[in-house]
């Protein structure tokens, strides 16, 4: 295991900087996904730090090491990519093995090793078989194990789960979570999946235009993202237009064009009363309460509803808070009373509101 870190990483292709200057410090031990759309840097990011694409400027240490200019067999990588990589003419057993004959280990501990990796991607019993006879997510497996063999201080996955059927895909990232559990090893995972990240990774870097928006824990960046971007990319948000009418503890903010106040847990550094600010509040966190509930909930506003539509366990609601539209991913049993509804008037819980200063990143969002 060894912890991660870049100074000033640069990586360009013509006049595109498609790693701007990235300064991330990844402790030992932990599992950190790279998050962010198409084109953001950050399977680039990666292969810099791999050392399979070299940098034009800043510097990559590696367990306090410099490896900016080693190559990526002299760093003790272990890689996992998109495809299932594994030897077709090889079995089960001698894919691993050939992770650890390839670094000479002693023959004797070859095999011990080989089923203790099969064992915990729970592939033992199926040593002998051939490439042709396993699963898409048995193949994956079978590259996991052969990459944490030789235990190397960090495992590399590069959109791990993008080739596999949505089904594989969410019986995979549970076991991958669960051998980083058992390993401990330090892993950084690419991933354009929100939810993969979210379920897998105990730290997040989120990416956009070559850059690191965000970083946090999965709840921190779900709960309190930092500019509109991060907002609008992880979850379905809503944003309502206000300002600031108080600070204490809490931050009051009122509504736009309305005399509705709602409060934040939060207060935004250096944005005094008076200033606009965006009231972010997500559509799975809105609860529809009845009239008289009104008192006993938090971050009450009244909405009409424009269109209820059930979308298997959820119903989804398309809902006008004065000029402003408002998303609302209702469960429980209340949700089939909204079908029907349109035009009428309804009482919503935002919740855990998060407020973005108006101007961060105001072009981030569609």
């Amino acid at each position: 295991m060894a912890n991660i870190r870049t100074e000033n990483l640069v990586k360009r292709f013509g006049d595109f900087a498609a790693v701007d200057h990235v300064n991330v410090d990844i402790r030992e031990g932990s599992f950190t996904a790279i998050l962010g759309p198409s084109g953001c840097g950050k399977t680039t990011l990666l292969r810099c730090i791999a050392g399979l694409i070299e940098p034009d400027a800043g510097q990559i240490l590696i367990g306090g090491k410099d490896v900016t200019r080693v190559p990526p067999f002299k760093r003790n990588l272990g890689f996992v990519f998109q495809r299932p990589a594994m030897f077709p003419h090889m079995t089960v057993y001698e894919n691993v093995a050939w992770a650890l004959e390839l670094r000479k280990w002693p023959k004797p501990k070859v095999k011990d090793r080989v089923m203790e990796m099969l064992r915990l991607v729970r592939l033992d019993g199926l040593e002998h078989r051939a490439y042709r006879q396993l699963s898409g997510g048995q193949a994956q497996r079978v590259v996991i194990a052969r990459a944490l063999a030789p235990q190397p201080d960090v495992l590399f996955l590069d959109e791990p789960l993008s080739q596999l059927d949505a089904k594989l895909r969410d019986e995979l990232k549970l076991e991958i979570a669960e051998i980083h559990r058992k390993t401990g090893c330090t892993t950084l995972m690419v991933t354009h999946d929100q939810a993969e990240a979210l379920t897998i990774a105990d730290n997040v870097l989120l990416m956009h235009q070559g850059k690191i928006v965000q970083e946090g824990s999965p709840v921190e960046l779900y709960r309190y993202p930092n500019t509109l971007f991060s907002a609008d990319f992880i979850g379905t948000n809503n944003f309502l237009q206000g300002t600031i009418t108080g600070i204490n503890r809490n931050t009051t903010v009122r509504l736009d064009g309305t005399a509705t106040t709602l409060s934040a847990e939060q207060v935004l550094p250096g944005v005094p009363i008076g200033a606009p600010v965006w009231v972010c509040a997500r559509a799975d966190d809105i609860d529809i309460i009845d009239a008289d509930q009104q008192a006993k909930s938090t971050n009450v506003v009244e909405a009409t509803v424009e269109q209820a539509l059930l979308t298997g366990g959820t119903v989804i609601v398309q809902a006008r808070v004065g000029k402003t539209e408002l998303r609302i991913h209702a469960g429980g049993s209340k949700r089939f009373q909204l079908l029907g509804q349109e035009g009428k008037s309804i009482f919503c819980s935002l919740g855990n509101i998060s407020l973005i200063a108006r101007g961060a990143g105001e072009g981030l969002h569609p």
